[in-house]
């Protein structure tokens, strides 16, 4: 039995919207050097995305405090205790969006406070649901579910390479603010950025031995798929980034080596796109792939390996690089108006809003 309830089935992975969405304004920002027209739309996107966080917030926060037992339930549920870590990860794109769309409107100590606390904020959440999530299944006393098995088990890693997204900026920051915090902020990132490159490879091929040996996963969790693409993109760009800042501190003199490792890892990401495009042709036929909010999987990994590739086209100019990258950024915009659309439908109908009720012990 169904029942409605805005907050006790308000589910973890809601951030995820803000998460797609504010990736899309830094793409649509970063175009505006070849596209003047898309700086206004970059504006409006991070607005959304940005005042969305909040009113997403409140409804987290108030079911950890009233509605515990759900939220403990989703925790221990195999697939929804994965997306607890989109709310840090959010709240790197919020600060991905004040450096980027919003600093040149506010003060520059006042910018690096707010980037500082919303990386702090980041660190703590995605340090706790990493640990969480990886203890969680490491201790099960019985094998999970084939069904249970998909890619969104690989959130944690994936969360703790988005962090460098707003940990690069910070260092930049901090050179100019705070030069000597500059090495602890460096040093920070290329941990996160072992902790998740290694767990990806950890769990990665403990989904792709499931998928070996059992059929594809349920249609309606196809979504996950899209999940190992933001491994690549994050990857570009947290290779890049440390690159760059490692050189602004004199620890390099050359970031050729950075720029190749980054191509080598761009190319991976075309593989990902084109396996999860022949992965969702191929449900399409079986009958359709099911909407819900969980297809906001498909948006953020998107957005991140569009980043990537507008930073590849960066350092390898040339028609295929900067093509490549257009072409995905239409592609997004294109997937995000349709989700948006089908969420803001969701959201009036209340058939996001839907779950099963934890039964009451009897008097």
């Amino acid at each position: 039995m169904q029942e409605q309830h805005a907050i006790k089935h308000f589910a973890p992975s809601w951030f995820a919207v803000i998460m797609g969405t504010g990736g899309l304004a830094n793409i649509l920002f970063l175009w505006e050097g070849q596209f003047l027209w898309t700086w206004r739309p970059s504006l409006a996107v991070a607005a959304l995305a940005d005042v969305g966080y909040f009113l997403v917030l409140i409804p987290w926060l108030l079911r950890w405090v009233r509605h515990f037992d759900y939220v403990q339930r989703d925790l221990h549920h195999p697939v929804a205790t994965n997306f607890f870590v989109t709310m840090p990860v959010a709240t790197v794109i919020l600060g991905t969006n004040l450096h980027l769309i919003w600093s040149p409107y506010l003060g520059r100590e006042l910018v690096f406070g707010l980037l500082l606390a919303c990386w702090g904020i980041a660190i703590a959440g995605v340090a706790f649901f990493t640990l969480f999530t990886t203890f969680r299944f490491i201790r099960a006393e019985a094998s999970p579910a084939p069904e249970t098995m998909n890619f969104s088990w690989i959130m944690a890693p994936i969360a703790n390479m988005a962090l460098l997204l707003l940990g690069n900026p910070v260092c930049g920051w901090a050179a100019q603010l705070c030069p000597q915090w500059c090495s602890t902020i460096l040093v920070c990132n290329a941990a996160m950025l072992g902790i998740g490159f290694f767990l990806f490879l950890f769990i990665s091929a403990i989904i792709f031995v499931r998928l070996a040996l059992h059929p594809l996963p349920p249609a309606e969790t196809t979504p996950t798929f899209g999940i190992i693409l933001s491994a690549a993109g994050l990857a570009v760009s947290a290779v890049l980034d440390l690159g760059a800042s490692a050189r602004s501190l004199g620890l390099v003199t050359e970031t050729g080596i950075f720029s190749l490792a980054a191509a080598t890892l761009w190319g991976f990401g075309m593989w990902i796109l084109a396996l999860i495009l022949v992965i969702c042709a191929y449900q399409w036929r079986r009958g359709g792939i099911p909407f819900s909010l969980g297809w906001w999987a498909f948006v953020f990994p998107l957005a991140a390996y569009t980043i990537g590739s507008q930073k590849i086209a960066l350092r390898f100019p040339s028609l295929l690089t900067r093509g490549y990258a257009l072409a995905l950024t239409v592609l997004l915009v294109g997937l995000w108006l349709y989700i948006l659309g089908n969420t803001l439908r969701g959201v009036l109908r209340g058939t996001l809003f839907q779950g099963k009720p934890i039964a009451q012990p009897e008097a």
